[in-house]
């Protein structure tokens, strides 16, 4: 199976035929494998293993190792070529406004309303699974709205910050 994964604002083809896995071209040994009733996967690339917390969300993954929590969207090959047929985007990554992936209490925000920021900038601090977990807004811009405090607990999917494009 084909699919296209972005993160951030870089995509990658990744090709999946059982154990073997082919990213942009290059093939790896790769093998993922879940720890029941956790959202912890275990990733064996060649002889190397590498664990991640995976929360499935609408329209992305919350992927978080080492407390940083990354936004990663993943598109098979059906969806893809729907979206180039219609000329729309099947999936977005939150748009201007940064949602929490996973339910969790507030412990830090860290941009102020006004404030101009870059994609990747880290613009709230959740404690989810006693991890600290940095939220990230995925393109950058102008702060324009908070709708969190610190103290504050969330849902998953709650609005955290707005951000509107750079002018």
């Amino acid at each position: 199976m084909r699919y296209t994964v972005t993160i951030g604002v870089h995509e990658f083809e990744v090709l999946v035929n059982g154990a073997e896995v082919s990213v942009n071209g290059r093939r790896v040994s790769a093998r993922l494998t879940s720890i029941p009733d956790t959202p912890i996967r275990q990733l064996m690339v060649g002889n190397r293993s590498h664990c991640y917390v995976i929360v499935d969300g609408e329209e992305s993954w919350a992927v978080s190792r080492g407390g940083e929590i990354t936004e990663v969207a993943v598109e098979d090959e059906r969806a893809r070529r729907l979206r180039d047929v219609s000329g729309g985007r099947a999936r977005t990554l939150s748009g201007g406004v940064v949602v929490a992936p996973m339910p969790g209490l507030v412990l830090r925000v860290e941009v102020q309303q006004g404030q101009q920021i870059g994609p990747g900038t880290g613009v709230v601090v959740l404690e989810a699974m006693k991890m600290e977990n940095e939220i990230s807004a995925v393109s950058g811009g102008v702060v324009t709205k908070i709708h969190v405090k610190a103290g504050q607990a969330v849902e998953k999917g709650a609005r955290l910050v707005e951000v509107s494009p750079q002018g």
